[in-house]
């Protein structure tokens, strides 16, 4: 019987997710044993600290994770940090196996002129800041302005927008982070405006994402209906169009005035 005894750094998705593929694996004849090494006293990563939290129910995948670390096979240390508590190199002296699944800690930089000022936060900062992720609580987020601007057209962006407009007493049964609940609460925010670098057809949130804001209270959502109408006929005659991309435009369309 052969037995191997595998690393896994970082206890987010990913870390969850390979710990699962070895658990899946492994035959009569080939055993794997899996210590994760997680810096946080908590795990899960962005399915604790990346999902807006009026969304929960995506925070379900979280049921899975817990199947998994309930393998006898499976342990979990967290508050250890790589580079600090453990090298490297001590890791790869005591196991056969070691996968690096620490995921992306920093927001890419857009290269546009006035991203460096104060108050300019990429989504990597301001989603842990209202998710009470330890690293980001003493994040500044001024919020006195009338309005913000969101770059980007992916669900994040979609749910960025969402917590700047909604009624922040709709947050109170959720687990959002309390020092962010008073900032929102205090909130002079009454336009977000959202900016795609492409046109409506490249747009990478989901049709159920953009729905989401017309439901808010006390809160409209303008779309160009031309720019929509203009994106439907360029893909009209086109077989290869994704089903998710007909849906995005049709809930586009649905807003657009």
């Amino acid at each position: 019987m052969k037995k191997f005894k595998v690393a896994i750094v970082g206890a987010g998705p990913a870390g969850y997710f390979t710990a699962q593929a070895f658990q899946n694996a492994q035959t009569a004849d080939t055993l794997f044993f899996i210590d994760m090494l997680e810096r946080l006293p908590t795990p899960w990563g962005l399915v604790r600290s990346g999902v807006a939290p009026d969304h929960p129910k995506i925070k379900f995948v979280s049921k899975v994770f817990e199947k998994i670390a309930k393998e006898p096979n499976f342990r979990l240390f967290a508050n250890v940090e790589l580079g600090k508590d453990v090298s490297l190199k001590d890791l790869r002296d005591q196991y056969d196996v070691v996968v690096l699944a620490t995921g992306a800690s920093k927001g890419r930089k857009l290269g546009i002129p006035g991203e460096e000022l104060k108050n300019s936060l990429s989504a990597a900062e301001f989603v842990p800041w209202y998710n009470a992720h330890p690293d980001f609580v003493d994040v500044e987020v001024d919020l006195s302005s009338d309005t913000a601007v969101v770059i980007g057209a992916g669900n994040v962006a979609m749910d960025v927008a969402r917590i700047l407009a909604i009624d922040p007493t709709e947050l109170n049964p959720t687990d959002v982070a309390e020092h962010a609940l008073i900032k929102l609460k205090e909130s002079n925010i009454r336009t977000v405006i959202i900016c795609g670098r492409r046109g409506p057809e490249h747009a990478a949130f989901t049709a159920p994402e953009l729905r989401d804001l017309p439901k808010l209270e006390n809160t409209d959502v303008f779309i160009d209906l031309n720019q929509i109408q203009e994106a439907i006929n360029h893909i009209e005659d086109r077989e290869d169009v994704e089903k998710d991309l007909r849906n995005n435009l049709d809930a586009m369309k649905a807003i657009a005035r």
